[in-house]
């Protein structure tokens, strides 16, 4: 199956694994790979940008949106203003509130630029299917929490 055959990558590739993304909300809950690239784009979120820090400035992510919408980041298209999503890299957990949700152009890169304010920001296809417009949703860093 589908799942089986992401559980077994994940085993091969644990060492590119920097994190969980959880969104409550919308029944997320993926690894964060380091890099976007194809094979990690199938695995959960990717990081955007080499320089990206938990917690600092923009942490952008990338998320498929695939086919059957429950998969990867397909249930962002629900998410609403206000929601949490929480991204942890086993040490902290970082809370950030959703403060907008629109459709941009692909060539649109101005979101994953870095910023001053602490902010993240997830990316996907606007439809499960080759498409030149995306979904970006912004967020706020609302709170961290160190695990003890």
């Amino acid at each position: 199956s589908f799942m089986e055959t992401v559980k077994a990558g994940l085993d091969r590739e644990m060492k590119a694994v920097i994190g969980r993304i959880t969104i409550s909300s919308v029944n997320i809950k993926l690894p964060i790979l380091k890099g976007t690239t194809n094979q990690n784009l199938l695995y959960g979120a990717t990081t955007m940008r080499p320089d990206q820090k938990m917690g600092e400035g923009n942490y952008p992510l990338a998320g498929h949106h695939m086919k059957r919408e429950s998969l990867l980041f397909g249930p962002l298209i629900n998410i609403e203003k206000g929601d949490t999503v929480k991204i942890t890299d086993f040490k902290k957990d970082y809370i950030y509130a959703v403060t907008s949700k629109q459709f941009i152009s692909e060539m649109d890169t101005d979101m994953i630029q870095e910023t001053k304010e602490k902010e993240m920001t997830l990316i996907t296809c606007d439809k499960a299917v080759r498409t030149e417009g995306r979904l970006a949703v912004k967020g706020k860093l609302i709170h961290v929490a160190v695990h003890r």
